[in-house]
């Protein structure tokens, strides 16, 4: 594989998105934002106890969230789009959003507790079922795993999964009522006591993550040489399936399907880090972070009642951009 030199500024680039950080913790209301930054700057006595309560106990936990939940979608379209060796791959597309979002339908309307370790066990059953059954039957229809027949057979049963958990929800108001703001992929639901258990899901992935990303690399040389170099690839392949699924299931199980940062951070990593997958990988955490959490910043100053999803500004922020990406690449060629 070869790679092409990459600029200081494009390395750090990535890292000024953190900048930005602070915009979408204080962003909201204008007294808010207000008191937000003299409480940053000169402590924690100016601001209302009503501002202070509002931002350490919803909006920093947000932020928080929407940073870890950011995070794990750009690693797991990283990882998808290396696997599958296509460009488009992510888990929205390949229907693990909306099986992840089919295994929390059935618990909802199941006797079971709804508890943030049950959501995400059920988010990890539906996402597990939902890439089996994609991998699985484009393997025996066509013999091999193409991009083409993986995104087609992807895009068939998102819609099929999404169908099927609409006729649920139907046979359950109060089911429909409890999750549907959740459905769209929004962050405004998340609460305190989700950051421990998110966090201890989504850290040790992107850990595992990391170190999938050279047995990776040599899976993309080719099995004949992956195994010439002590690889198995069925394990390497089951191993980044397994940390993709993880990464899914627990964003999707405190957020819902999220769309998009699994589509364009990867590519917006590539751009900017080289085709390393070590650097692809960190850039997409970092990037995937900062995107969602500022997308998130700017549907609270756009509307301050909350109702629209994150995934709205994420498509008004990255769609033009990765227009522009795909008429630059298609030039290049």
């Amino acid at each position: 594989m070869t790679t092409r030199p990459v600029s200081p500024w494009r390395r750090w680039l990535p890292l000024a998105v953190l900048l930005l950080l602070p915009l979408a913790l204080l962003l909201g209301g204008d007294n808010l934002a207000g008191s937000g930054w003299r409480w940053l700057l000169g402590g924690g006595e100016a601001m209302s106890p009503v501002d202070y309560l509002v931002l350490t106990e919803l909006r920093l936990p947000r932020l928080l969230a929407a940073l870890l939940i950011g995070a794990a979608l750009g690693t797991a379209g990283c990882l998808l789009q290396r696997l599958t060796h296509n460009p488009l791959a992510s888990p929205g597309l390949l229907g693990l959003n909306q099986g992840a979002a089919l295994g929390l339908v059935c618990l909802l309307i199941s006797p079971l507790p709804f508890t943030l370790w049950h959501a995400c066990l059920a988010a990890l059953g539906g996402a597990a079922l939902a890439m089996v059954l994609v991998f699985g039957v484009v393997r025996l229809a066509t013999g091999r795993l193409a991009a083409d027949s993986l995104l087609l057979f992807g895009a068939l049963l998102s819609t099929l999964l999404g169908g099927l958990g609409t006729m649920l929800l139907l046979l359950d108001q109060h089911a429909l009522d409890v999750i549907r703001f959740w459905l769209a992929g929004s962050l405004s639901l998340v609460v305190p006591a989700q950051l421990p258990p998110l966090a201890a899901l989504v850290f040790p992935a992107l850990l595992l993550a990391l170190l999938c990303g050279r047995p990776l690399e040599i899976l993309e040389t080719g099995g004949d040489t992956a195994r010439s170099l002590g690889l198995n690839p069925v394990l390497v392949l089951l191993a980044v399936s397994a940390v993709v699924l993880l990464l899914t299931a627990a964003s999707v199980a405190v957020s819902g399907p999220i769309l998009f940062v699994g589509l364009v951070v990867p590519h917006m990593a590539r751009f900017w880090l080289g085709e390393r997958l070590h650097r692809q990988l960190i850039g997409s955490m970092v990037l995937g972070a900062g995107l969602l959490a500022a997308a998130d910043g700017l549907v609270l100053a756009v509307d301050e009642q909350d109702r629209l999803p994150p995934g709205m500004a994420l498509a008004l922020l990255g769609v033009p951009w990765f227009l522009w990406l795909v008429r630059r690449r298609y030039l290049e060629r």
